[in-house]
């Protein structure tokens, strides 16, 4: 065999071996990258799954289904023409003449949403759900509307984290339902009822 001969089949294995080594690394980078996207959707899985066991906890407001609510201060007005005062919502509803502390002194049960409509349009909704409940019902169930803007000291007492929150309190003072965002009027209508046939 001549040095020529030896030279061409060694550049020839050497090319062959350059080839498959080129394929190998090309798929062995293939599953590295696929490793690490697999590695990296299990560790996003896992932190969404933990974080959405914790939402509870994170979102939800320190008074819950079942919990006294607190004998809470909130801002009134005597005259309905006032509201403004309480309240950043740009129209006038009857909402604000009952101080959770009196409600909760009398023995009365009583809605109470908590909202900022300034700013949030989905408050704004279900104040005006309220408002409906408020003069459908008024005459037996006390209705409470408490502004973020207006009214801080009262969200922190609550815990209020996010917006609208809307609590149904029976006559003890303890919540019987929670309701978060917005809520239709069939579902408040249905636990007004309820806590007025109670009492």
């Amino acid at each position: 065999m001549t040095m020529a001969t030896l030279t061409a089949k060694l550049s020839s294995s050497i090319a062959t071996n350059l080839d498959n080594l080129v394929k190998v690394s090309v798929s062995l980078f293939t599953v590295m990258s696929m490793t690490r996207n697999l590695l990296v959707a299990l560790v996003c899985a896992t932190l969404l799954t933990t974080a959405c066991s914790d939402v509870k906890k994170v979102f939800r407001p320190n008074i819950w289904v079942g919990d006294s609510v607190p004998a809470s201060r909130n801002k009134t007005v005597d005259n309905v023409d006032d509201w403004y005062k309480v309240s950043s919502l740009e129209t006038k509803v009857p909402l604000y003449k009952w101080q959770i502390a009196e409600l909760m002194a009398q023995g009365k049960p009583f809605l109470v949403v908590f909202g900022t409509p300034q700013h949030c349009t989905m408050c704004v909704d279900q104040i005006v759900r309220v408002a409906v409940m408020e003069e459908k019902y008024g005459e037996r169930f006390a209705f409470v509307h408490v502004d973020g803007y207006k009214d801080n000291s009262v969200w922190v007492e609550w815990g209020i984290k996010g917006e609208p929150w809307t609590y149904i309190v029976d006559a003890q003072g303890k919540v019987r339902k929670v309701f978060p965002g917005q809520t239709e009027l069939a579902l408040l209508e249905q636990e007004v009822l309820q806590l007025i046939e109670e009492s």
